[in-house]
């Protein structure tokens, strides 16, 4: 298992926790969507996010998942669309950086900051 202030990366469970460096704030619930667990605070702000069975999620999208061995930060990134949200985790190993999508249809808007 690889531990730092940012992510968690459980190589036996395959999971990969992403925690938001903004929001410092206590969880008060959680939301299951598909392969996702999102951590929210009491005023609906995001902060952690688990991808479960995250490798084969990133084969799926033809990303080689050696990089979550090699991770050196992960990172959690919303952009606004027309029916939703698109979650952005951003996975830096040496100089490769991937930005993993996953889209959430929602009329309101997750918090990050």
């Amino acid at each position: 298992m690889k531990k730092t202030e940012t992510y968690v990366y459980d190589e036996f469970s395959d999971r990969l926790m992403i925690f938001n460096e903004i929001n410092k704030d206590e969880v008060c619930g959680s939301v299951n969507v598909l392969n996702l667990v999102i951590d929210l605070t009491a005023n609906g702000r995001i902060a952690n996010v688990e991808i479960k069975n995250v490798s084969d999620y990133l084969k799926e999208l033809e990303i080689d998942p050696s990089i979550l061995k090699e991770l050196d930060s992960a990172k959690i990134s919303v952009k606004q669309l027309r029916n939703g949200y698109l979650l952005y985790f951003i996975l830096k190993a040496n100089d490769r950086v991937e930005r993993i999508p996953f889209n959430i249809r929602t009329k309101e808007k997750p918090i990050l900051a």
